[in-house]
C-alpha cells in the first residue's frame, strides 16, 4: 500500500499517479498556505483501489482539478474534499471520476464552509463511458453559507453513456441553521464561538484521515481562520 502526503503550495502545479493492478493508493493532500492552480490525476488499473482526501484550510484564489481514471475492471476510487473559504478567497474544486471500463466504482464527497465575501465552487463529472456496464458512481456536495455576501455553488454532473449502471448525485447549498445558533447562544456561547463550533463539527471529520500532526494543524487552522 502506498500512502503519500502532498502538502500543496505555490511550488506544486501538477501531480500524476498510477495505481497498478491490485495495488492500493491512499493519497492525502493538505493545504494551509496560499497556493495557485493545481491539477492532480490518478490512473487506476484492474482491481486497484484509490482513496484520496483533500483538506483545504488556506487563503487562496485557485482552481484545483482532481481527476481519477478507472481503467481496469473492478477498479475503485473515492475522493473526499473539505474546504473553508473566508474573506476574499475564490476557490473552485473540479473533482471527477471517469469510468472507462465496466464493473468499476466511484465515490465523490465534498463539504465546505463559505464566509465573508468568499466564493467556493464544487463541480466535476462522474462519467460512465460506453462499454462500462455494471459500474457504480455517486457524487455529493454540500456547502454551508455563513454570510450574505459570500457565494457557494455545487454543480455535480453525471454523464452516463451505458445501460445497466447505478448513478446518483446530490447538491446542497444553504445558510447556517438558525436553530443551531439559537441553541448554542441560549447556553451562553457567543455568536463567534458558536460559528466556530459548528464549523469544527462540519469540517473536522476530514482530519480522521490524517496523522496527529496534520490533525493538529487542521484544528489550528479552523481556530485561526474563524
Amino acid at each position: 500500500m502506498m500512502n503519500p502526503i502532498l502538502m500543496l503550495d505555490n511550488q506544486i502545479k501538477s501531480a500524476s499517479y498510477r495505481v497498478e493492478e491490485g495495488e492500493n493508493l491512499q493519497l492525502r493532500c493538505a493545504s494551509f498556505d496560499a497556493f495557485k492552480d493545481c491539477e492532480i490525476e490518478v490512473h487506476v488499473q484492474k482491481d486497484g483501489v484509490f482513496d484520496g482526501v483533500f483538506a483545504d484550510f488556506c487563503n487562496a484564489k485557485a482552481h484545483i482539478k482532481l481527476t481519477v481514471y478507472l481503467e481496469g475492471e473492478h477498479a475503485s476510487a473515492s475522493l473526499r474534499v473539505a474546504s473553508l473559504a473566508k474573506g476574499n478567497d475564490n476557490k473552485k474544486f473540479e473533482v471527477s471520476i471517469i469510468h472507462n471500463v465496466g464493473q468499476t466504482e466511484g465515490l465523490v464527497e465534498c463539504y465546505g464552509i463559505c464566509e465573508g465575501e468568499s466564493r467556493l465552487v464544487f463541480t466535476g463529472v462522474s462519467h460512465i463511458a460506453k462499454g462500462s456496464s455494471g459500474s457504480l458512481t455517486r457524487q455529493s456536495a454540500k456547502i454551508i453559507v455563513f454570510d450574505p455576501k459570500c457565494l457557494g455553488r455545487c454543480s455535480p454532473i453525471l454523464k452516463i453513456d451505458e445501460n445497466d449502471v447505478r448513478a446518483s448525485h446530490a447538491a446542497v447549498v444553504g445558510k447556517l441553521n438558525d436553530d443551531h445558533l439559537f441553541y448554542l447562544q441560549s447556553r451562553g456561547i457567543d455568536l463567534g464561538e458558536a460559528r466556530k463550533l459548528i464549523t469544527q463539527g462540519y469540517l473536522m471529520p476530514i482530519a480522521t484521515y490524517f496523522g496527529d500532526e496534520i490533525k493538529a494543524k487542521i484544528q489550528e487552522a479552523i481556530t485561526e481562520r474563524l
